[in-house]
């Protein structure tokens, strides 16, 4: 049986928590949830105090969900990089 894939969905909320907003970064495939849940914990750690002045209007937040295989071009492979510096680059694209 083949592994399942997962992935990290990084999005850009409106701050009244409606649906408006788009996606900064996906990250996938991950084989394993740890590694998914690692780097999903090391990007909130990243955000920390940080969530709401990164892109203004917008509260940034990290999401898991499951890796849809045939959208694999709109994500970064999380293993070629570091995903709190693909964060990082993600908001600076948006921002300036």
């Amino acid at each position: 049986m083949e592994p399942a894939h997962y992935a990290l969905f990084i999005e850009a909320r409106k701050r009244d928590d409606i649906l408006d907003g788009y996606t900064l970064l996906r990250l996938g495939p991950y084989t394993q949830t740890r590694h998914a849940q690692q780097d999903g914990d090391r990007l909130t750690a990243a955000l920390d105090g940080r969530e709401t002045i990164l892109t203004p209007g917008y509260r940034i937040t990290t999401r898991f969900g499951p890796f849809n295989v045939s959208d694999h071009q709109l994500f970064t492979d999380p293993y070629e990089a570091d995903a709190v510096l693909l964060l990082d680059a993600a908001v600076a694209s948006v921002s300036g």
